[in-house]
């Protein structure tokens, strides 16, 4: 399933669903790069999964930091984001929902934060938007640790259509989007 590579090349994320060993229907594993080789897939544990439904992992640039998608209880709304980061000794934190203003009463999926750590760009069928699923982002204010209200990208990359997935370059002039 959906997947993502940290920025230094040396971990990879994904999604396994159904899973021997799993805790729900879809978990987050982890691999390390050993060499050109990939490590055994690791389980992420019961801290970022739960019987629920955990996918759509994304690394920030420190490669400490993962956002992903849940509908897990607890959260705001069908589906939400939440966090999990990584301390000095490699054990990942328990997964805490992002919140307002990115988390809605309705469905958010799709994190994805851009290589400059602080533009996440995610999509919802909630917040103002053209369609279905819409695309957004929403910077991080480095001041005080908020997120900003999220912005609808608006068309040609919006439309009356389900817009679900972007992935941004590190420069920020090329875009792949799932629509």
């Amino acid at each position: 399933g959906a997947q993502c590579i940290s920025p230094d090349g040396n971990f990879l994320v994904f999604t396994g669903c159904h899973r021997e060993g799993g805790y729900g229907s879809c978990d987050l594993y982890i691999s390390e790069r050993n060499g050109n080789m990939w490590g055994e897939p690791i389980n992420m544990g019961k801290g970022i999964n739960t019987t629920h439904w955990e996918s759509q992992p994304s690394l920030a640039p420190d490669s400490k930091t993962l956002f992903f998608a849940s509908n897990r209880p607890g959260g705001k709304g069908i589906s939400d984001i939440w966090v999990s980061v990584r301390d000095d000794d490699g054990n990942w934190s328990k997964a805490f929902n992002l919140g307002e203003p990115i988390n809605t009463p309705w469905q958010e999926m799709s994190p994805f934060i851009h290589p400059d750590g602080k533009t996440l760009y995610f999509s919802s069928d909630y917040h103002i938007g053209m369609g279905g699923m819409d695309l957004f982002l929403s910077k991080l204010n480095e001041e005080n640790g908020k997120w900003t209200t999220p912005k609808n990208l608006g068309y040609p990359i919006n439309t009356h259509e389900d817009e679900i997935t972007l992935l941004v370059n590190a420069n920020g002039d090329l875009a792949y989007i799932s629509s």
